[in-house]
């Protein structure tokens, strides 16, 4: 019983709590998978519009900087070609520290160029050698637009240097707002750009040049290389798509183990020809990881399952111990150990005991007694107690003279049913079988007067109790003999007590 009590509630409670890990799990991961793949496009196209955020504030920057007295003087105050390349180096300078301070890009400029009113270089930063006089005019669309008036940006792969800047170029005027030259600043689309990038997005971001991954915000190595692999191999029809200037649709990519969703489109590049692509990726792995928070779930399952086992095992040991108490007690009097009796502290079987010992003491003939000491009356005696004004009621010895007040019987009224001392005397002197007899005899007939069904009566267990009550009357008042009278009121029948001394 205890093993069924304890395996169902197990049951249940493994039951209930895997059932809600599967379902919470499975729930929530489809959640956080369904709303990284509906976003991946809108992230791509937040990051095309920080492309073209970030190359707007550099032209901005650049154009500032072009406006500067220094820059201008570069071509209206130089005596010669030597001074106007050594002011050229100079501006480049000042303007790629400017540009390093914190309160504007932050970072050092890759590159900075003062370009004449013909597109040639005239000086760069950190090296006023290099670079000197190479045709920029040719080489990027960006540098004709800003020597026609305009500002403008553009994506510039610089080949001796092995680098793709992303590069903002503005016009220097002077006093008569005729373009003298142009202010050329860029910088690499670097590993630190695609990071700084996907960290705004919260997703990983990787540029495409021709047929190789150019940088990422992925870990150099395996993944990278992974990424490449796909993008130039089964996924090549989509980049080659992105570098004509479409978007690619959702793709499913394995980096390192981890499954990524992806979109590839072109680079902001106004209007330059460098063959520049970017893919914005989100983690599937990482997302579905997000869903171990429902392992709480089965770590309370657990929790609950250990508390079932140990509630169970107390609860149902509280149910059997009594039980088989009951099971021993019933045992040893099968045995012959017919005294032995159900004692019980349990509130739930206490009644059943009580009720068993009852059964027991007809079974075995043995008198009982209530809290008040009254004494049951025998088998078919109507159930009810006499009590010790009833034992009292009776005393008699043979040939003694009835006291002046006669103790009653029970339901009597005073001076009622008054013990005759010769009847005593001749219950005392009527054989004990042939008393034994006639006492069951009118026991029973008076029950069958009154419409009583005396089947269950037998003789011997009739005579076994009435014998039993004696003895225990005897003992009660250390009497001689105790003999008793059948005694009808009504539809009552009860045996009346003759004590003789």
């Amino acid at each position: 019983m205890r093993t069924k009590i304890i395996a169902g509630n197990l049951a249940a409670v493994l039951v209930v709590g895997l059932v809600s890990y599967a379902m919470v799990k499975a729930s929530l991961e489809a959640e956080l998978v369904g709303e990284v793949d509906t976003r991946i496009v809108s992230d791509y196209r937040l990051l095309d519009r920080s492309f073209r955020l970030s190359a707007r504030e550099l032209s901005e920057l650049a154009d500032e900087q072009s406006q500067q007295r220094a820059m201008i003087d570069i071509f209206v105050s130089a005596l010669d070609e030597a001074s106007r390349r050594t002011r050229a180096y100079e501006a480049a300078d000042r303007v790629a520290s400017w540009l390093a301070d914190p309160s504007r890009r932050g970072a050092t400029p890759d590159i900075v160029v003062v370009v004449d009113d013909r597109g040639n270089a005239v000086a760069r930063n950190a090296d006023r050698n290099r670079m000197y006089g190479q045709d920029l005019a040719g080489a990027l669309p960006a540098v004709q637009r800003a020597l026609r008036g305009d500002t403008a940006t553009g994506i510039w792969q610089k080949q001796d240097e092995n680098k793709v800047l992303q590069v903002a170029v503005a016009p220097i005027r002077g006093e008569d707002h005729r373009v003298l030259g142009a202010l050329l600043v860029g910088y690499d689309v670097s590993n630190g750009l695609a990071r700084a990038e996907g960290e705004l997005l919260g997703r990983d971001v990787a540029f495409l040049l021709g047929d190789r991954v150019y940088s990422s915000s992925l870990a150099e190595g395996a993944v990278s290389e992974a990424l490449g692999a796909h993008l130039f191999g089964p996924g090549q029809a989509a980049v080659q798509g992105a570098m004509q200037g479409n978007p690619s649709a959702p793709f499913t990519v394995q980096l390192a183990g981890d499954e990524y969703v992806g979109v590839v489109g072109p680079v902001p590049s106004g209007g330059s020809q460098t063959p520049l692509a970017m893919v914005v990726l989100a983690n599937r792995t990482a997302q579905i990881g997000k869903a171990g928070a429902t392992n709480v779930i089965l770590l309370l399952t657990v929790i609950g399952a250990i508390v079932v086992l140990v509630y169970g095992f107390l609860i149902g040991t509280s149910f059997i111990r009594p039980i088989e108490q009951m099971e021993e007690a019933i045992l040893a009097v099968i045995n012959g150990r017919t005294d032995t009796r159900i004692e019980l502290e349990s509130a739930e079987y206490g009644g059943l005991a009580y009720r068993i010992n009852q059964l027991l003491n007809v079974f075995t003939g043995t008198p009982e007694e209530d809290e008040q000491g009254r004494v049951s009356s025998p088998p078919g005696g109507g159930g009810r107690w006499q009590d010790d004004s009833i034992a009292q009621s009776s005393i008699a010895e043979p040939g003694a003279t009835p006291p002046a007040t006669a103790p009653v019987a029970q339901g009597a009224g005073a001076g009622e049913d008054e013990v005759d001392p010769a009847v005593a005397a001749q219950l005392a002197s009527e054989p004990e079988d042939a008393y034994y007899a006639r006492v069951y005899r009118e026991y029973v007939a008076a029950k069958q007067s009154v419409g009583e069904d005396v089947s269950n009566i037998p003789q011997d267990k009739f005579v076994q109790r009435l014998r039993a009550n004696e003895q225990s009357l005897i003992k009660k008042h250390d009497c001689r003999m105790v003999r008793f009278q059948v005694q009808t009121r009504g539809t009552q029948v009860n045996l009346k007590p003759v004590i003789i001394r």
